[in-house]
């Protein structure tokens, strides 16, 4: 499929409700991917604004279709992520495997009995009737073990994980390469941000006096990105061998915060992850924020400061949900490509 194709089905989709006969997740999800990014721009904005007027106006289909294309053409990431929205993929059917049919017959005369196993005759004698049954116990013994052997490997946080109903896992992420994927890369924010510290990834906690607080702890990362004249965003990600050793490291970030009240003060922002929290600095006109989340076996922590303007808790919310997105797609198994949009 070209991508003038991808882009007109995609804005039938948002016009019309209809994606190839999809649910509205599908086209919900089509409205946010496309939304999301002509929202970037002011002339993206005010196609969008012409799309949704009533009336519309003749060509406005047609101009979001071409700036759509556009897009596209700069962006393979989001023509994939379209187009694997628009056309699901839809795995065949599984061939049927041969059936087998056997049959154990045990006849004949009490002078002159057998037991038929398949092609096999076998003489009823009390020597093949007890290995016949030793061989149903050893049968029955692997049985058990396989089960047991399925069971621990949905249930153990290492090697993949469980995986739930909406496809997220819980997995420890063992190599430092998996850090430096969460962190966000110069494509991850909107343009005008640069990073001015490059990512930092080492074996071990960010702070090496956690203490106890830090139990399991595989390996952190760190990364700065700014904008001119003065916005700033930090971000830091550690990652552990369980979620529970996940989790108590959060609460102690948690408790250590709401210690410190003379310098911060909790503020709202929408949920994010298993866990969030998030902090406004206490001083007058405060332009400094901070929040954490927990995604399963990762932590993640960002710093945004907005300069000499007020701080909005929404651009503090996008950025890290940003950052716990990429965090549970790297849970997936998947490159992180989760992007922050203001």
């Amino acid at each position: 499929m070209s991508l003038a194709e991808l882009a007109s089905m995609a804005v039938t989709a948002m016009t019309t409700g209809v994606a190839s006969g999809a649910g509205t997740a599908v086209v919900d999800e089509v409205r946010e991917l496309v939304r999301g990014r002509l929202e970037g721009s002011d002339e993206g904005r005010g196609a969008l604004r012409r799309l949704d007027a009533e009336p519309r106006p003749e060509g406005a289909a047609d101009d979001v279709r071409a700036r759509l294309t556009a897009l596209l053409e700069e962006d393979p990431e989001l023509a994939r992520r379209l187009q694997a929205a628009l056309e699901p993929d839809v795995p065949p059917p599984p061939a049927a495997p041969p059936t087998v049919h056997q049959q154990i017959t045990i006849g004949g005369s009490a002078n002159h009995s057998t037991i038929v196993i398949g092609p096999v005759e076998l003489p009823r004698t009390r020597g093949v009737l007890i290995a016949l049954t030793g061989i149903g116990v050893v049968l029955a013994v692997l049985l058990v073990l396989g089960f047991r052997t399925v069971l621990q490997s949905l249930t153990d946080d290492d090697g993949g994980g469980p995986q739930g109903s909406d496809g997220k896992r819980v997995t420890a992420l063992k190599n430092a390469s998996d850090v430096n994927a969460i962190l966000p890369d110069s494509g991850t924010l909107p343009g005008g941000w640069v990073i001015t510290d490059p990512p930092d990834v080492k074996k071990g906690a960010i702070d090496d006096d956690c203490g106890s607080s830090c139990t399991g702890v595989l390996f952190s990362g760190t990364v700065r990105h700014e904008m001119e004249p003065s916005d700033g965003a930090y971000f830091a990600v550690e990652t552990y061998d369980t979620a529970e050793h996940a989790a108590a490291r959060f609460k102690a970030a948690r408790e250590d915060q709401n210690r410190n009240t003379g310098a911060y003060e909790p503020m709202s922002i929408e949920p994010v992850g298993d866990e969030s929290m998030a902090y406004r600095k206490k001083i007058v006109n405060a332009s400094e924020a901070e929040a954490g989340a927990r995604v399963g076996t990762v932590v993640t922590w960002v710093v945004h400061r907005a300069g000499s303007s007020s701080l909005d808790p929404g651009d503090l919310n996008v950025l890290t949900r940003m950052l716990a997105e990429r965090a549970q797609q790297a849970q997936n198994g998947e490159k992180p490509f989760a992007r922050a949009e203001f």
